[in-house]
């Protein structure tokens, strides 16, 4: 085996992990920023599902 086909073997293999690394994070940061977003959206629907009636004379839709 030549020097030149060890230094392309390593070059092959270092990058690898790393890269499955990188998808393992971005993966991991989109379920997090998603979960995130449902918890937000549920607790303002609740808020919302809890906030006092408005009296009918002072709503916009006339």
């Amino acid at each position: 085996m030549s020097l030149s086909e060890q230094s392309s073997e390593r070059k092959l293999r270092i990058p690898a992990p790393s890269e499955t690394t990188l998808l393992a994070t971005i993966a991991i940061c989109f379920l997090v920023l998603h979960i995130l977003a449902a918890t937000m959206s549920i607790s303002t629907r609740q808020n919302d599902a809890g906030a006092a009636p408005e009296p009918p004379g002072l709503s916009s839709g006339d």
